[in-house]
């Protein structure tokens, strides 16, 4: 091995052995995702301009846990037009089957404020 490799299999032997110390085994068999809650949120607009436009698409997935994750469509109180349609890659017959975002909304809230598994 070189040099690079043998300094980063010591700080990977290190930082889990920190994780043993801090927490136990379960953390430190779990790694950074027994610690780490660190959401990637992607939200998805009715139209081109937050003033034209809803969010109809509620996404949020963990960085360390793809497990943690949150995805749901609503349906717009208007119609997407034939262009959102195109650009979303969803239409509004799929749309109608979904619920209101006044319902996802508050869902999605909780998912984002708790905190880790």
């Amino acid at each position: 091995m070189n040099d690079k490799q043998n300094a980063s299999q010591k700080l990977l032997h290190d930082s889990l052995f920190e994780l043993y110390i801090a927490g136990g085994l379960e953390l430190m068999t779990l790694g950074t995702r027994g610690l780490k809650r660190e959401l990637i949120i992607d939200l998805e607009s009715s139209a081109l301009t937050p003033e034209m436009g809803e969010i109809i698409r509620y996404r949020a997935v963990n960085r360390w846990d793809e497990n943690d994750e949150f995805d749901e469509w609503a349906r717009p109180s208007k119609p997407l037009s034939a262009e959102a349609e195109r650009i979303l890659g969803v239409t509004n017959e799929q749309l109608a089957l979904c619920r209101p975002s006044k319902f996802v909304i508050p869902d999605f809230t909780h998912f984002i404020e708790r905190s880790g598994r």
